[in-house]
């Protein structure tokens, strides 16, 4: 969704970037990789690009809509922003991680993803728009 905002769709670096999001940041049940993924796209489009420069103050406000429309959205009734709140795995129990792969908590997770690409999306027209 947010590629599709910005005319980047399938940025092949951008898309490898965020590879190691799954899981709940590289399988270990910590922050979905779904709002960290969101919170680092803000920060490719209105973060620095030089050490020395300041971001953007607008890449803050994003970043604070964006996850705060996650926790209410998403993560609330799931009681946590963490991957093991929200899928209900270990992943470090390959039993589980094996349920989750063949059974219906992986549709919910997409279905949590494609929420989380839409409030991005919503973020991006409401917040910064052409500004990018």
């Amino acid at each position: 969704m947010g590629q599709k905002k910005i005319g980047e769709e399938n940025s092949a670096a951008l898309i490898r970037s965020m590879a190691s999001m799954g899981g709940g940041i590289s399988s270990t049940g910590g922050p979905c990789g779904a709002v960290v993924g969101g919170v680092a796209f803000l920060g490719y489009l209105l973060g620095k690009d030089e050490p020395e420069k300041k971001d953007n103050p607008l890449m803050w406000k994003t970043c604070i809509k964006f996850y705060k429309r996650f926790e209410k959205e998403v993560a609330q009734e799931y009681g946590g922003v963490n991957c093991r709140d929200i899928a209900g795995v270990d992943w470090k129990d390959p039993e589980q991680t094996k349920a989750f792969y063949t059974g219906d908590k992986r549709i919910e997770c997409s279905r949590n993803t494609g929420k989380t690409a839409r409030i991005l999306g919503d973020v991006i027209e409401k917040y910064i728009g052409n500004n990018t």
